[in-house]
């Protein structure tokens, strides 16, 4: 049976790099879907998109909760301390095109991407060696894993990078695992899909990386 209305397609193909989502009506959907070749009875799944807003209650729970809304408005029409002053709120002003961005980055002690030096990181995360697995690692490569956790956390927490180039990763860390450029990108984006990693796409075609802090606390 054709659905209609919105839709979601999504196909995942971990080990040729593939991964396709497309989200809109259903007919431009399938659409898109025949000129990549994956329409009809193909791989993928398509799944329906429902309204945010729901099925409609039933006149019962409609009643319970308007009677929960005028209690709560009723709550919270005192509020305790003294009534919000806004003048009291100091003003923030910059022309536009004022910033100076080195001059602040100065303020915070932050260094620039372009202006860290390699060698010395090199240095600082070989004093951090050696690396022991890591336990329920997201892939085969545990220590691997356990390292770039490693480097990541320094980067981001000692030299106060927000985003991590995927190029500068592996100039550290790619002869250390004996894996090409295209490998470690590979690898890197399997930790992504696995939820390790938040990727950033660079409108140059690079990619960059940001640790998700619960990921750099596990042991």
């Amino acid at each position: 049976m054709a659905m209609s209305g919105p839709v979601r397609f999504r196909y995942r193909n971990q080990e040729e790099d593939i991964d396709v989502l497309i989200q809109g009506d259903a007919d431009w959907v399938e659409q898109i879907r025949d000129e990549l070749g994956l329409s009809g009875n193909g791989p993928g799944f398509l799944s329906p998109v429902f309204d945010s807003a729901g099925p409609r209650p039933s006149s019962r729970s409609s009643a319970r909760s308007s009677s929960r809304t005028a209690e709560s408005d009723d709550s919270i029409s005192i509020r305790p301390g003294p009534e919000p002053d806004p003048s009291k709120i100091p003003a923030s002003i910059r022309e536009i095109g004022a910033l100076d961005i080195h001059q602040e980055f100065e303020g915070m002690n932050l260094t620039p991407a372009s202006e860290i030096d390699l060698n010395v990181i090199q240095k600082e995360f070989d004093a951090l060696g050696p690396f022991e697995p890591l336990e329920d690692a997201g892939t085969e490569r545990a220590i691997e894993e356990k390292a770039l956790q490693v480097l990541m956390s320094q980067l981001v927490q000692v030299h106060g990078m927000i985003a991590i180039p995927e190029t500068m990763l592996h100039s550290i860390l790619g002869e250390r695992f004996s894996m090409t450029l295209e490998e470690f990108g590979k690898w890197l984006r399997r930790l992504w899909r696995m939820g390790r990693l938040e990727r950033m796409f660079g409108s140059d075609g690079s990619d960059s990386y940001v640790p998700f802090p619960y990921w750099l606390e596990r042991e």
